[in-house]
């Protein structure tokens, strides 16, 4: 029987919940609406996330190993790490284009609300990063087999690159399970408003 890492099972318990939540998303009442963006607001104001944003910064793609297994997983990490990246910038702006108000709690009325179509495609985006996430997760175990067969020159910096790959995948689990968060409850209070 295979062994499933750390890493799959996040990235499979984040990916069954978003399509759990995605699928049951039902209407709730202003209160609890109201309850829910406030623990969400602070969550994305939270030590943790602006830890992860730090380290997200600091992440840079290592240079070649020759080994092309580690070399094809750093390649893949850094596309991973890109659209993370991305997704975190969506994400605020979402937010406030459907609540009305930034997570600082800045109102901002005037910018034209997202349709359901439009979170939904970002709920496909972030699923499709849970995908990518759980396949390389499952590259890790080939990867380091590839620094085993690896040459003493070569080693340094295949380790490089798979260092890099698995602080990318650490990071990105949390921060694509609280995007999962902030979307279903932007499709919540879109399906709440009934204006969609």
């Amino acid at each position: 029987m295979k062994r499933i890492s750390f890493y799959t099972l996040i990235v499979l318990l984040v990916f069954s919940l978003i399509n759990f939540q995605i699928a049951y998303a039902q209407t709730k009442t202003a209160e609890e609406l109201k309850a829910e963006r406030e623990a969400l607001k602070s969550e994305m104001k939270s030590k943790e996330v602006e830890e992860r944003a730090k380290k997200f910064e600091k992440l840079k793609e290592p240079g070649q190993s020759g080994i092309q297994v580690i070399d094809d997983l750093s390649a893949k990490s850094a596309q991973m790490l890109l659209s993370a990246k991305e997704t975190n910038l969506i994400i605020p702006e979402m937010y406030k284009r459907t609540i009305g108000e930034t997570i600082d709690g800045v109102t901002d009325v005037t910018v034209k609300k997202p349709t359901l179509e439009e979170i939904m495609s970002l709920a496909g985006n972030i699923a499709l990063q849970v995908e990518a996430v759980a396949a390389a997760s499952k590259s890790i175990a080939s990867a380091v087999d590839g620094i085993k067969s690896a040459s003493p020159l070569q080693a340094p910096k295949a380790k490089k690159g798979l260092d890099f790959s698995k602080d990318v995948i650490s990071l990105i689990g949390p921060e694509l399970q609280l995007s999962q968060k902030v979307v279903q409850h932007l499709i919540t209070t879109i399906k709440s408003s009934k204006n969609y």
